[in-house]
Order: structure tokens, then sequence, then C-alpha cells
């Protein structure tokens, strides 16, 4: 099951359930099209400008999607505005990835024999070795804070290991393998600069 961001470091808080009235009819029909996007394997980017709301619907989206038998990882790119190391931000993820999916920690030698490789090929590799083969279950991996990508120094690196997962994607190994983004930014910000898969990812507003 995905594990949600906790109240750390000043960062935005799900919307408090019992406050979510006047937004009901927006969160249902939102839930409703990112978990048939999901379900269908359909990769999306998530729009919304009210951070507590968004995560309102991640938070709730991520519940369910568990109970349906989607495994299903979470991670905040806002480590990648301060983070200028790509190889040690993709080791990062890569034991995140495995801690939030309950598998093994990769040792230092699968590290050490993967050390040349291109980082972004590391990640993907990790996914068709070490994670896709040994899970019966459609996995996700959802990207929160998008508006990062915007001004990140791993910006660039981001969207080719996104570009990368989708290219993955043609593989059986990968079929039933999704990515969200989630984050306020409009779809026509995020694409401006050309490196933005629109062609990739269904848009979702809430």
């Amino acid at each position: 099951m995905m594990r949600l961001q906790r109240e750390s470091n000043g960062r935005p808080q799900p919307l408090p359930r019992a406050a979510t009235g006047p937004f009901q009819e927006r969160l249902m029909d939102s839930k409703a099209r990112v978990l048939t996007a999901v379900l269908a394997n359909q990769s999306c980017y998530v729009q919304g400008d009210d951070a507590p709301l968004r995560y309102r619907l991640l938070t709730d989206t991520a519940l369910r999607l568990a109970e349906l038998n989607q495994l299903a990882a979470y991670f905040d790119l806002s480590d990648l505005a301060y983070q200028y190391d790509l190889t040690t931000w993709i080791q990062n993820v890569i034991r995140l990835l495995a801690i939030q999916l309950n598998l093994p920690l990769p040792t230092a030698v699968w590290f050490a024999n993967h050390a040349e490789n291109d980082p972004v090929d590391m990640l993907i590799q990790f996914l068709a070795e070490q994670v896709l083969p040994k899970v019966n279950q459609p996995v996700l991996l959802s990207f929160d804070e998008a508006d990062q990508l915007q001004r990140a120094p791993l910006a660039a690196d981001f969207w080719r290991l996104l570009q990368a997962l989708q290219e993955a994607r043609k593989h059986p190994a990968f079929e039933q393998f999704s990515v969200i983004l989630w984050g306020k930014s409009s779809w026509q910000a995020l694409a401006e600069d050309g490196r933005f898969p629109a062609e990739a990812l269904k848009q979702i507003i809430l």
C-alpha cells in the first residue's frame, strides 16, 4: 500500500474529511477518473490548484487502490529542489520503492554490478529484475509536487526517466505498470519546454 506523506517541513496536508463537503462532487468525479485510469494501466497527470484538496484526493485514491490490489509507491519531488546528484537520487528512489512494496533492499553487490549504468537505466532494470517479477499485482509509481519540475536541477533527468518508463511499458513485464504525477501547474505550463510527455499522460483536473 502507498505510504502517505506525514506532516513535516511545513508541507500541506490533506483537507480534513469533515471539510470536504463543498468539494465532494469534484472529489468523487476526479477520484473515479484517476481510479479508472490506473486500473486500465493508463498513466496520468492530476492537476489540482488547491494543495490540501489535492492531497485529500491523493490520500483517498491511494486507500481505494490498496483495496483493489494495486501496489503503489509514493515519491515527493520536493526532494529534487535540493538534490543535484542523479545517482544518489535514483538510489534513494530504488531503496524507497523496495521499502514501500515490502521487497528486499538491493544489495551492495547489485548496486556495484549496475554502477556503470546510466542511473535512469538502473531504476528501469531494478523494476524489471527485482520488482515486477516478484509481485503478482499491478504497480503504480506516484510522484507528487510535479511543480518542482519547472525549476529543480534534476528536472531534465526526471523527464528522461519518465520517458524511459513509458518506453519500458512496451515490454510485457511492464503491462501492469503506470505512473501518476500530481501538481498544481497547468498542463500547458509543464509542456512549455517540450519535455513533458503529454502524449503519454492522461490529463485529469480536480
